[in-house]
């Protein structure tokens, strides 16, 4: 009797085992991660209200599959501001865990209304209405461009200008937004969190110009990026 139900026990074990449930997961399709992004570019949209952002191409990915729970995406650009990335990261976390982390090639477009110069300009000139015009056009590959004449007017240019040719702002004679002994905030991003320090600017920085910082808890000099006046980031 007893080797009877052995036997009946180890015949079925396998059915038993195959009806266990297999744990839940979900698919993120690559309809699901182009509406991420296309979120995501609408928000930043909203923050660069003279900017007109749109993907022109994006290579999405295969659908992969991540555990059953809350999703929340998370969207980092290549390039702070987005403008100009070539890729984005997209984290994927569920129930506030990370679940998946993946690049993503793209090809950005972002059409705004820039200054360029009215004629062939000199170097050392001063700015004026008649030496600069209005034309729209993707400024993607453009670092720091120009979109209000009133802020250069009066100012000096720095190089010589063809005409036609797009002005930016390292271009032009600013004061400078960080001055050498000012004391800053660092500020650090990784994978989402934020973290900042004290420090004292050991240069002189124009934005998005990259200037020496001490920090003054750790008293070691960092490498960070002129955010705006009073704040700079660390260069990863």
């Amino acid at each position: 009797m007893r080797r009877l139900l052995l036997i009946i026990i180890i015949l079925l074990l396998p059915a038993w085992a195959l009806a266990q449930p297999v744990a839940a997961e979900q698919q993120i399709t690559p309809a699901e991660v182009e509406q991420v992004l296309n979120d995501y570019l609408s928000a930043q949209s909203g923050r660069l209200p003279h900017i007109e952002l749109r993907f022109s191409s994006i290579a999405l990915p295969k659908p992969f599959k991540v555990p059953a729970g809350q999703i929340e995406y998370q969207v980092i650009p290549a390039k702070p501001g987005v403008v100009g990335s070539r890729r984005v990261t997209l984290l994927t976390r569920v129930d506030g865990r990370i679940a998946d982390n993946r690049s993503i090639r793209v090809e950005l477009e972002a059409l705004a209304e820039i200054l360029i110069a009215a004629d062939n300009l000199r170097r050392g000139e001063v700015l004026s209405a008649d030496k600069v015009s209005y034309v729209q056009q993707d400024i993607s590959k453009l670092k720091n461009p120009l979109f209000a004449g009133d802020e250069i007017f009066g100012k000096r240019l720095k190089r010589s200008l063809r005409l036609g040719q797009p002005l930016l702002r390292k271009q032009v004679e600013f004061p400078p937004l960080v001055k050498r002994g000012d004391r800053v905030v660092i500020q650090a991003q990784r994978s989402g969190l934020t973290l900042t320090a004290a420090g004292e600017a050991k240069q002189d920085g124009m934005a998005d110009e990259t200037i020496r910082v001490m920090n003054l808890g750790s008293r070691k000099v960092v490498l960070c990026r002129v955010v705006e006046q009073g704040l700079v980031k660390v260069e990863f």
